[in-house]
């Protein structure tokens, strides 16, 4: 029993920073490029959420993906979402929404001073306070809000900029 229990608690302290790990980055080789193209993903406290940071041959998105079988997407619909991090101003982008896969849909936008600022933001961050994501209409309604940790973002940001070749 005891021998268990050892096992148990050892196995538990050994996967728990795995399992605390809210960012991480995805990097591959670009066939079309010949160069890299990565993924830098945080997770969202909302269930089935993230924002996902790509790149690839010169091109920088942002996006908020969240798991979605069932919406049509139709047409350019026109949406602002903010992201807050740290004590920084929120970052306001215009985002689109599309269909990013067939398991997907995300908010995407391509500004890319706004996505490079909140590079620098998450790597230069010095709290454990969460980032605030939320999503207007074009009206000014809103129709959702959630956030993040901002746990190991600048080991995998320094990921992405270096696979990305970004200086920020």
């Amino acid at each position: 029993m005891l021998r268990k229990i050892v096992l148990i608690s050892l196995f538990s302290f050994t996967y728990l920073p795995v399992a605390q790990a809210s960012w991480k980055t995805v990097v591959e080789n670009d066939i079309f490029s010949a160069g890299k193209k990565a993924e830098l993903i945080g997770e969202i406290s909302n269930e089935n959420q993230s924002v996902v940071f790509d790149c690839s041959e010169g091109k920088l998105a942002i996006s908020q993906v969240e798991a979605d079988r069932n919406t049509v997407v139709t047409g350019k619909g026109s949406y602002q979402t903010l992201i807050k991090i740290d004590d920084n101003q929120p970052v306001a982008l215009n985002t689109t929404l599309i269909r990013r896969s067939p398991e997907s849909i995300a908010l995407t936008s391509t500004e890319k001073d706004k996505i490079m600022t909140l590079l620098r933001q998450l790597q230069a961050q010095t709290s454990r306070q969460d980032f605030l994501i939320g999503v207007m209409d074009s009206k000014g309604n809103q129709l959702s809000s959630g956030s993040g940790s901002v746990s190991f973002a600048k080991k995998s940001v320094t990921k992405f900029i270096k696979a990305c070749k970004i200086e920020l």
